[in-house]
């Protein structure tokens, strides 16, 4: 009889061979993936031939068997169609993270960026940080990262994190943020805050009733990015010195809030003394929001040969009640616009008062982006402009009233005004409330909003509605900073399928039943078929 006893081999040579080889795909894994480790891909690898050596020292007839043996042959074989699969799988992970094709199935492209944004981060060629502080896990912090990360995919120059400020008050602290959604866009020096509110726009209540919310986050970043990389600080000065509103002052009609609004839009904001200082010459914008007194002959001056010698650009708000005799002559001289001495009454009596105004806006560069958020501006104690062409200005009306307003003319301070209309002496709608003028031809460059209020820039007023977008409109025009109105926003709408009686009936019968019956027939014909072979 022969002797069927098997040999007995050491199989602990064997796994200490798969040992090696493990560790040395490990090696080359941490050598591709991590190519500042190599210190440790070097390591690994050294680790990973050193128990290949002590294998086969356990056992140096392996060394023979692995050679001659046909199962040796077959394992070869087996590794490599898995090495083969695995390349494959590896290069096609590589061309689709390099060359992929994504496409956005919602109804409003909300995962998209336009092609002007992506133009924008391409051309980028300075580094550019972004930090965004929201809570982690929140719905807005989701679609911000979605957001961010599709300007990452296109420029290797843009980096961004998203900080949780409540488990991360270091950054959020030292970064001088107070509130949360804030998303901070720095180069260099230069650094720019979005807002919350630029990102979102939720109706109010004085909108449309079938109003939705929409994500204008792309806008506002966009514009950051552009803003600070530019290069460009530019100088908004704002006059005092006859009783104008305060840039520093917390007031309600102080201006404190536009101090702050144009700094995080990466402005310098200064003021001046006309009496005492000459103009900067590196004044983009100067502001006259308010005044209480009347100008001085030589402040006239300056402001006539800032405005002609200069071509400096000017915005000027002024309140009804009071006159200023030469500033008004040196805006009519130079831009065809008269302010009138009058009071417009609004009579839907928004927020249950009849001074307060909600302006029609008309279509232009600095209205367009609020029109088609379907947003309204708001303004209290407003005064008329009336209009005389010029050859050398271009005057555009951007707010009017309503056709049923009317505006109380021939106003004295020392009597009481009454609302209702006086034929023959009041003046009926539509009025001029806000006017932009360009100059052409040899004083070309100029430009200049005139506002029938003040109010409007104040603090109380300038976070209502859309009067924070209409001034940053406005002094982005004026600089001729507006490249980015015609990023459109995206309306943030949730599907719904809605589902009669008859749909439930018949998704019920095609799933509970048909489907079951489906399966039980196939099975029964498979079974048919196998008992007649």
């Amino acid at each position: 009889m022969k002797d069927k006893r098997r040999i007995q081999i050491p199989i602990f040579p064997y796994v200490m061979l798969v040992l090696a080889l493990v560790t040395l795909v490990l090696a080359a894994m941490v050598y591709v993936n991590f190519p500042s480790k190599t210190t440790v891909a070097a390591g690994t690898a050294a680790a990973g031939l050193l128990i290949a050596v002590l294998a086969f020292a356990a056992r140096p007839a392996m060394v023979r068997e692995l050679l001659t043996s046909r199962k040796t042959l077959l394992w070869i074989n087996d590794i490599a169609l898995i090495l083969i699969i695995i390349g494959i799988g590896v290069v096609l992970s590589h061309l689709g993270f390099r060359r992929n094709v994504r496409y956005d199935f919602t109804q409003n492209q909300l995962f998209s960026i336009s092609d002007m944004t992506i133009q924008a981060v391409r051309n980028l060629d300075q580094d550019v940080r972004i930090t965004a502080f929201y809570p982690t896990g929140s719905p807005e912090a989701g679609m911000i990262k979605d957001l961010l990360g599709e300007y990452k995919r296109h420029s290797d120059r843009l980096s961004f994190a998203i900080v949780d400020p409540m488990r991360d008050p270091v950054t959020t602290r030292a970064m001088s943020i107070s509130n949360v959604g804030t998303i901070v866009v720095q180069c260099d020096a230069s650094r720019q805050d979005v807002a919350r509110e630029a990102l979102f726009e939720i109706p109010g209540p004085y909108g449309p009733p079938d109003a939705k919310p929409k994500f204008t986050g792309e806008q506002a970043i966009t514009s950051a990015i552009l803003n600070v990389t530019s290069g460009i600080k530019r100088l908004i000065t704002f006059v005092k010195g006859h009783g104008e509103a305060s840039i520093s002052g917390y007031q309600p009609r102080d201006i404190a809030g536009i101090n702050e609004l144009l700094t995080r839009e990466n402005f310098d904001v200064d003021e001046i003394v006309l009496l005492e200082q000459d103009i900067d010459p590196r004044t983009s914008v100067l502001a006259i929001v308010s005044p209480q007194q009347e100008f001085l002959d030589d402040e006239i001056e300056k402001l006539r040969s800032y405005i002609k010698g200069n071509k400096g650009h000017l915005l000027v708000a002024l309140d009804p009640g009071r006159t200023h005799e030469k500033l008004e002559r040196l805006v009519f001289e130079q831009f065809g616009v008269l302010y009138n001495n009058d009071i417009v009454v609004d009579p839907r009596g928004i927020q249950r008062n009849y001074w307060t105004v909600a302006p029609v806006l008309a279509e232009h560069q600095i209205t367009s982006p609020i029109i088609e958020k379907e947003m309204l501006a708001l303004m209290f104690h407003c005064r008329s402009l009336t209009l005389e062409a010029k050859e050398d200005c271009r005057i555009d009306p951007i707010m009017r009233t309503i056709d049923d307003a009317w505006a109380k003319r021939a106003l004295d301070p020392n009597v009481s005004i009454e609302i209702e209309f006086e034929e023959g002496r009041d003046a009926r709608g539509p009025l001029n409330m806000g006017v932009v003028v360009e100059k052409t031809g040899v004083a070309s460059g100029t430009r200049a909003l005139l506002l029938g209020d003040s109010d409007f820039f104040s603090n109380g007023y300038i976070g209502a509605l859309a009067n924070r977008d209409l001034l940053i409109n406005s002094v982005n025009w004026m600089v001729g900073q507006y490249q980015m109105i015609t990023i459109r926003p995206r309306i943030l709408e949730m599907p719904r399928i809605v589902i009669d009686e008859t749909d439930a009936g018949k998704i019920f019968t095609l799933c509970v039943i048909g489907m079951p019956l489906l399966i039980v027939l196939l099975g029964g014909i498979v079974y048919m078929v196998r008992r007649r072979v």
